[in-house]
């Protein structure tokens, strides 16, 4: 069961708050297949090349080496505006010893909590050596098998060697192992109105036009998991859209935005998708951000590491 705080009133921000970062027209971003760095910077900028952090964006993704959600039956729009759970406050000041993020998130794809004890399935991404790249699935977190899910995790993603082995739950049901993961692209969009009500205009618009979208062009969810999740930390970024398993965060999207920061998005995903096909070895250089106007960072690295990668490949 999901607890939380009461709502507060949202006083409802003017729409140049929310339209006046409108980058479709003057901001134009390649959607050829993700560079590796060094390939970036290699090639030549081109006139319309984003300058670094020119927008202040480049740098602002907070620095995890993992992101754990935990599934609600109820849409974040309906959220109010703080949390008072007391199983997302154990996992979080838990998870953050080890880098780790944890929010609240809705997807269609997704079951979410249990009637009576506080207990949701949780989607766990992360960037780690034995990880690879997908979703990790635990289909029971709670008060009574926190420990273990913690201890579990914590061990997968430092990469210890005795990581081995699944989470249970206290019904006894296994997680998906590692080997095994979710290999969908997942996005997800922050829709917290209650905490700003930037967050719910843009971003709520840009989760419509989203799902829209991906159905006019027969995109099921059984390709990409479209969701919505709670805070994310930059009101002023709305809409803010985080593109995993990859880790890439996206903020100052707007509704007409979509079809081309989608196109990019997809494009990406092709690209790896098929080089692990054919089986490619993994590339030693970080890839080129992704949507580069958008571009706020990405998982696994810190903010030096997001402005340095932004300011080469640029």
């Amino acid at each position: 069961m999901l607890t939380l705080a009461p709502t507060f009133a949202c006083r409802r921000a003017p729409s140049r708050l929310i339209h006046a970062c409108h980058y479709t027209a003057v901001r134009p971003f390649s959607t050829s297949p993700p560079q590796t760095l060094s390939d970036a910077s290699s090639s030549p900028s081109s006139p319309s090349s984003p300058s670094p952090s020119a927008d202040g964006l480049a740098g602002t993704a907070p620095y995890h080496t993992a992101y754990i959600l935990l599934h609600t039956h109820a849409r974040p729009s309906t959220y109010p505006a703080r949390s008072r759970s007391p199983l997302w406050r154990a996992l979080t000041l838990r998870a953050r010893q080890w880098g780790a993020v944890v929010n609240l998130a809705w997807a269609p794809a997704h079951a979410g909590e249990n009637e009576g004890e506080e207990a949701y399935t949780a989607s766990v991404f992360a960037r780690a050596p034995r990880w690879g790249r997908g979703r990790l699935e635990i289909p029971e977190v709670s008060l009574k098998n926190l420990e273990d899910v913690d201890a579990h995790l914590r061990r997968l993603v430092l990469g210890d060697a005795d990581a081995g082995g699944s989470v249970t739950t206290p019904t006894s049901t296994p997680a998906t192992e590692v080997r095994d993961l979710d290999r969908r692209l997942h996005l997800y969009v922050c829709t917290h109105g209650a905490r700003d009500c930037r967050c719910g205009e843009g971003g709520g618009a840009v989760a419509r036009t989203l799902e829209r979208e991906l159905a006019r062009r027969g995109i099921g969810s059984g390709d990409v998991v479209l969701g919505e999740l709670a805070h994310v930390g930059g009101h002023k970024y709305a809409a803010n859209v985080l593109v995993y398993p990859y880790g890439d965060w996206l903020g100052n999207v707007q509704e007409a935005d979509v079809p081309r920061v989608l196109d990019a998005i997809l494009d990406a995903h092709h690209h790896r998708a098929q080089s692990e096909l054919d089986g490619a070895p993994e590339l030693d250089t970080e890839p080129a951000p992704l949507c580069p106007p958008f571009w706020r960072g990405r998982m696994g690295l810190d903010k030096e590491e997001q402005l340095a990668l932004f300011a080469r490949a640029a």
